[in-house]
């Protein structure tokens, strides 16, 4: 069975279902729903496709497989001060350098 075949079968039954009138077409490739707009009859054509890789929302512009960077904005005006903790792992890093 093709990837994503029951639940393109289960979307299109939901689709059928919600929208009155609505039918296959095209060997049931195709979604048609009938709709009315400026006194004309039109159809809104639908296709399902299993997508081929995943992404996540907000990923909108993400080429799959592209490697995006993350930037954070810093409030320059607030001033950011080392830890204790940061403080004392530079100064031991420093002594093993000999410096």
């Amino acid at each position: 069975m093709a990837r994503g075949a029951i639940a393109k079968t289960e979307i299109s039954k939901k689709i059928l279902d919600t929208f009155e009138g609505s039918f296959l077409y095209n060997d049931g490739k195709e979604i048609r729903i009938p709709y009315t707009e400026d006194g004309e009859l039109i159809q809104i054509k639908i296709t399902l496709t299993a997508a081929k890789e995943n992404v996540s929302i907000g990923e909108d512009n993400a080429i799959p497989g592209e490697i995006s960077e993350t930037k954070t904005v810093v409030d320059t005006k607030q001033k950011i001060e080392p830890t204790e903790e940061e403080k004392q792992n530079v100064d031991d890093l420093l002594k093993a350098l000999g410096l």
